[in-house]
């Protein structure tokens, strides 16, 4: 799963009027990340983890009857269509990519358009053909990372790895949206539930929130609107490499939300687990309600902290997806693909098509 290459990163601009350098960088799976950055200020040494998803990405078909997830472990850049009525996986070479663009993220909308993300683009994926089409470019400067589907508003999100402008929506192809995401702005591991809550992972803790959409001048305008579900993340420091764990890959099913942790920088060590989804009402404005207060959000921590029950211990497992009925949650741990299917887990014995 990791690879010893470096990945080639410039200065960030950040924290005021401070500089960012990247000090460390890490090669996990298919994915370059930096994941370490200094800023120097008054003699005072901060230091500013960015995490990101490593275990790949997965996603079902509307129908509910095939997953398409991201090769990770395959020499070539590809896909795999695992056909769950056959119980057979077939891999997809996707040609069109160049040898250093690996594909990040995956997702299907409700008109079972499936959509991708590699390191310098978005791309619509049709597996009839086993064809890409680019729909565009990332950002200049800014890499892509993870896409998901919100069924609610029927919209795409795309983040990135631009502080100004982590994250991104579009209802049709040409359309290109930012996403207002104040004061923590590096979300990863988007996932939407059918009733539209969003779930994402952030220094290394799990999150819980909505998209908002405000109407100005007939134009509308999105954000973020989010609170720490569940403090998953093991910070620490110390004179060598920290062995922190957090939120890796995200998938949320009718009452349960499973989650992959593992290392935050480092190799090795992963857990899989699952626990409860929350349970807050929406205000009279049928808006999230934040539970500002701590004793209002402490309860949160408590109830959400003794659900969580450790279901495997594996540094490669993830590739996280749910149904869109949310009955069913595909995955992968100890190299085997497994299926939960209204409560009941069973292993998937596939035949290569």
């Amino acid at each position: 799963m990791w690879r010893g290459k470096e990945a080639e990163c410039g200065p960030r601009e950040g924290l005021g009027k401070h500089t960012l350098e990247p000090v460390m960088t890490f090669s996990i799976g298919d994915l370059s990340i930096k994941s370490l950055h200094v800023a120097l200020s008054a003699g005072v040494l901060f230091l500013c983890v960015i995490t990101c998803c490593v275990a790949g990405d997965a996603a079902f078909s509307r129908n509910g009857e095939r997953i398409y997830a991201i090769a990770s472990n395959d020499p070539e850049l590809a896909l795999q269509e695992i056909d769950l009525a056959t119980k057979t996986i077939r891999t997809i070479a996707l040609t069109q990519l160049a040898t250093d663009d690996w594909p990040r993220g995956i997702t299907c909308s409700n008109d079972d358009k499936i959509f991708c993300t590699t390191k310098g683009s978005l791309w619509s994926f049709d597996p009839r053909s086993q064809s890409l089409t680019k729909i565009r470019d990332a950002p200049s400067g800014a890499n892509f990372w993870r896409i998901a589907f919100d069924p609610k508003i029927h919209g795409t999100f795309v983040t990135t790895d631009n502080r100004e402008e982590p994250l991104f929506m579009f209802r049709k192809e040409n359309e290109w949206i930012p996403v207002r995401m104040r004061r923590h702005p590096f979300p990863s591991c988007l996932v939407f539930t059918a009733s539209g809550d969003l779930f994402f992972a952030a220094y290394g803790d799990l999150w819980h929130g909505e998209i908002q959409t405000d109407t100005f001048d007939g134009e509308d305008h999105f954000s973020v609107a989010a609170y720490r579900y569940v403090p998953l993340a093991t910070l620490e420091t110390e004179n060598a490499t920290p062995s922190e764990i957090g939120v890796d890959d995200i998938g949320v099913s009718r009452e349960l939300i499973y989650v992959q942790l593992s290392r935050m920088g480092g190799s090795g060590d992963g857990w899989f687990a699952r626990l409860s989804r929350p349970v807050l009402k929406p205000t009279s404005e049928q808006s999230l309600d934040l539970l500002y207060k701590p004793s209002e959000r402490l309860p949160v921590y408590q109830r959400s902290l003794s659900s969580l029950k450790i279901l495997g211990e594996d540094s490669h497992a993830g590739h996280i997806a749910v149904s869109p009925d949310e009955r069913k949650v595909y995955y992968v741990m100890h190299g085997k693909h497994w299926l939960v299917s209204n409560g009941k887990t069973e292993e998937l014995h596939l035949t290569k098509k």
